[in-house]
């Protein structure tokens, strides 16, 4: 008989509990928490879970007494949260996002008292979420090696191309405000590779920006780069609809062929390019239903040999020098994508899906195995 769970959840925002509830609610019981509780007594692993979830915030204070009591705050979270979960140890602990802040210490607490987790977050296809035992974004538990997912492919015997369905649903975000048109940009059909910029202070950015923890430094750095580009390219940024402008004065005094387009539609800028290059934007993943080779700069779980490219700081001339061969493998790529798109960002759009359902036993029972998680249960118990 299927284990019937007992969750603990920390609360989101009522869009976000709906997602998690829609998932969750076939499998067992739903407890939601509004905030992590607190407790004095301190553990061992109390002081550095704090510091760490503080440092990963997105405005942290200086030193001071402001700083001294979200860090205090931060430890009796913490402190509430592990109390929790050693007297809850069959739980499964439940977060949105998990990476910073007190949804960190509430994730970080179930963790050492050795509870089950699930790290929520908005997945990057309409419609999808993530589900993972280990994490969001780069810390989540997929592997970073083409092999498993080849592997996964083969024997799963899906059409190769099925995950193409979800390109439809691609769309660019609508612009909070009217964006302004370009003055003097190369047409379209000049070979250019697209950049898509990102919020500036986003957790992708902060955590896992590699060599490029800010919009500024990533653009600052392309302009230099982009010195290095083939005769005849340009590369062509555009900023997060969601932000305020701030490239165009970056690109002021601009010499090498760098523009800022705003206004074109992100996905039209996409298929016109003759690839993509993000930090580790899902515009990246995204790009991939254009046929697009990507490289990502930063830290991004799907930057995988023959999925994609990377670059650093140091190496990002030298690739924009070599854009007019970058490249992909179509079965690596079509793997992963059909991975991602079957198994790992589940589709809240119904109440009841049992191979869904099974897939999300799966992601509690065998943290470690993300292949694992397409299988039926009938087939993981004889395997």
């Amino acid at each position: 008989m299927d284990e019937t769970f007992k969750f603990i959840c920390l609360d989101p925002r009522k869009d976000k509990r709906a997602k998690i509830t829609t998932l969750l609610s076939p499998l067992g019981t739903l407890t939601w928490r509004r905030l992590p509780p607190v407790r004095l007594r301190n553990f061992p692993e109390t002081a550095k879970r704090a510091e760490t979830a503080l440092l990963a915030s997105k405005h942290v204070p200086p030193k001071g007494w402001k700083r001294a009591l979200w860090l205090r705050t931060l430890k009796l979270q913490y402190n509430g949260s592990r109390a929790l979960f050693e007297s809850n140890k069959k739980a499964v602990a439940v977060g949105w996002n998990g990476l910073n802040g007190s949804r960190r210490v509430f994730m970080d607490a179930a963790k050492d008292a050795g509870v089950r987790t699930l790290f929520f977050e908005l997945g990057p296809f309409p419609g999808r979420v993530t589900v993972d035992p280990h994490g969001v974004n780069f810390a989540n538990a997929l592997p970073r090696d083409p092999a498993p997912y080849l592997a996964w492919a083969k024997a799963a015997g899906h059409d190769a191309a099925a995950w193409r369905n979800l390109k439809k649903h691609v769309k660019q975000r609508p612009p909070e405000t009217p964006p302004e048109a370009g003055d003097g940009l190369p047409p379209l059909t000049d070979p250019f590779v697209f950049i898509p910029l990102q919020v500036p202070g986003d957790s992708q950015l902060r955590l896992f920006g590699g060599d490029f923890k800010t919009v500024d430094s990533f653009v600052l750095a392309l302009k230099d780069a982009a010195k290095s580009l083939p005769t005849g390219w340009h590369l062509r940024l555009k900023e997060h609809p969601s932000t305020p402008p701030i490239a165009r004065a970056l690109l002021q005094d601009a010499s090498g062929p760098i523009h800022l387009d705003n206004a074109t539609d992100t996905f039209a800028q996409v298929a016109a390019s003759r690839g993509v290059m993000t930090i580790n934007s899902s515009v990246g993943l995204e790009s991939m239903f254009f046929d697009k080779p990507v490289v990502a700069c930063g830290q991004c779980f799907w930057a995988i040999d023959g999925m994609a490219q990377r670059a650093t700081k140091e190496t990002l001339s030298e690739v924009l020098s070599a854009a007019d061969q970058w490249h992909y493998d179509p079965e690596v790529r079509d793997a992963v994508m059909l991975f991602l798109s079957e198994v790992y960002y589940p589709d809240t759009s119904s109440d009841q899906d049992t191979i869904r359902n099974a897939s999300i036993r799966h992601r509690i029972s065998e943290p470690d195995d993300p292949m694992a998680w397409g299988r039926p249960l009938q087939q993981s118990a004889s395997s």
